[in-house]
């Protein structure tokens, strides 16, 4: 059987409106882990990503044949992933589609309700594409592939159980990174380490709740689980030999969550001597990091460390079920400037209860901090979140809702932020989201250290006509 796997069309104005030229393309990752891990089971595999690929679309997928299309499909995704599907079958009836990741995880329906869907995968889906594809190719019983849903004869939706966790990640196959144009993507400029980056994950997983956090649900995130290190320099090394990459990004959602990891990984980047010529950046959080650690990072190359910070106010923390503390914040940014790193926040604005004054705080609390990049969205309510159920219950759903507007980063955008606090006014949180993030970035100091970072690297014309586009993207406000 052919297998063809599609990163689907983005309208990347939609969600980022007119910063859409600074914003991050990467590859689909967990697309690529299912397509390596069919691969390797004798399986003919193609990808073909709608952001990078020159082909024609249509005689593409005439050409290859395939007998199933795995689609992955985030909420931002839904409406242009079911209008491929309809083009899909207009072109080639017979192939079978499957749909997987985080919004069909949670609300299959939304596709297999189209009818041009005939499954969708739930959590992850390395063992139960495989299962799934064997079983269409034998023409087996689908009822007893684990994690899958489908509609029955009926039309009625069923949800078979979940398949278990893959416990040992070292038994798949790297991502099938070779199938798509490395040279293509590309992380922000604010960001940028080097000309060509790589990504890696060294773990699955995540043990806290945050409330906006979108993957509690059949990825069931709480379960951590770590690569081996020699597994994970594996694949470093094959990034190195085959594409000469001199950035690397660390994709985990919370790298330091395992000290003895980290360790491991900064030591065998030092040995290796890979710390002189690659340089990388992760994200974490700052209950999971000492001085021991920051500098070992810094020793190996790291840097940029990027943190999850959310909000300047204590209450606020405490109810997105952040579990850490204003001050331990305070400590750990210190902490970290430091090693030598450069350091970066993520906030959220429009949280459950938050009030202008609220909003006003995070900002001043985010100018207050020795940062040297921030990123400052708005409150996304994605299924799946207990944030939706918030949402949901304050009657901010709708019965046919509009996917398109469920973007962190509607202050630039012609949408109204997807969720909105009680009593407060969309116009309102949209000219403070644009604020936060343009007052930082003026900032004598920061703009000048950027200018420093990106003169270091070589990359002096990337960083004026990223300056040059963001600051008209920001001033048309």
């Amino acid at each position: 059987m052919k297998i063809l796997f599609i990163n689907p069309p983005y309208d990347s104005e939609k969600y980022y409106g007119k910063l859409k030229q600074l914003r991050f393309l990467f590859p689909p990752v967990g697309l690529l882990y299912v397509a390596g891990y069919i691969r390797e089971k004798g399986y003919k595999v193609k990808l073909y990503d709608f952001e990078t690929s020159e082909d024609d679309f249509d005689k593409s997928l005439l050409e290859f044949g395939p007998d199933i299309i795995g689609i992955t499909c985030q909420t931002a995704l839904v409406k242009t992933t079911i209008a491929l599907c309809r083009r899909i079958k207009s072109i080639y009836p017979r192939t079978k589609i499957v749909v997987g990741g985080y919004h069909p995880s949670s609300r299959p329906m939304d596709l297999l309700d189209t009818g041009n869907v005939e499954y969708a995968v739930r959590g992850e889906g390395e063992e139960t594409f495989y299962d799934l594809v064997k079983t269409i190719e034998q023409d087996g019983d689908v009822s007893q592939v684990k994690g899958i849903y489908y509609l029955d004869e009926s039309g009625q939706l069923v949800a078979n159980p979940m398949r278990p966790l893959i416990k040992d990640l070292n038994s798949l196959p790297m991502m099938a990174i070779d199938l798509l144009p490395i040279e293509k993507y590309h992380t922000s400029p604010d960001l940028l380490l080097g000309k060509r980056t790589a990504l890696i994950s060294t773990s699955r997983g995540c043990p806290n709740k945050c409330i906006f956090c979108a993957v509690k649900d059949g990825f069931r995130h709480g379960i951590y689980r770590t690569r081996s290190i020699d597994n994970i320099f594996s694949e470093i090394n094959y990034y190195i030999e085959r594409y000469d990459i001199d950035s690397l990004f660390i994709m985990d959602d919370t790298f330091t969550l395992s000290k003895k990891k980290v360790e491991q990984f900064c030591n065998r980047m030092v040995a290796l001597g890979y710390h002189k010529k690659i340089k990388w950046w992760a994200q974490t959080r700052v209950d999971t990091v000492d001085q021991e650690i920051l500098n070992k990072m810094k020793e190996a190359g790291c840097e940029i460390i990027s943190y999850g910070l959310e909000s300047g106010v204590q209450r606020l923390l405490d109810t997105i079920k952040k579990r850490t503390k204003i001050e331990k914040t305070k400590e750990v940014i210190a902490m970290s400037k430091k090693s030598g790193l450069n350091v970066r926040g993520s906030f959220i604005l429009g949280l459950p209860t938050e009030t202008v004054t609220d909003s006003l705080k995070t900002i001043y609390f985010a100018l207050s901090l020795p940062l040297d990049r921030v990123k400052f969205g708005v409150a996304t309510p994605y299924p799946g979140t207990e944030l939706w159920d918030y949402a949901v219950k304050e009657g901010q759903i709708h019965e046919h809702e509009d996917w398109d507007r469920f973007t962190q980063m509607a202050g630039f955008t012609k949408f109204s932020p997807p969720y909105l606090p009680k009593n407060r006014n969309a116009t309102e949180l949209k000219l403070l989201h644009v604020a936060a993030n343009t007052i930082f970035y003026l900032k004598p100091r920061i703009f000048w250290g950027m200018f420093q970072h990106y003169a270091k690297h070589n990359l002096l014309g990337k960083f004026i006509k990223s300056a040059i586009y963001y600051l008209r993207a920001t001033i048309s406000h």
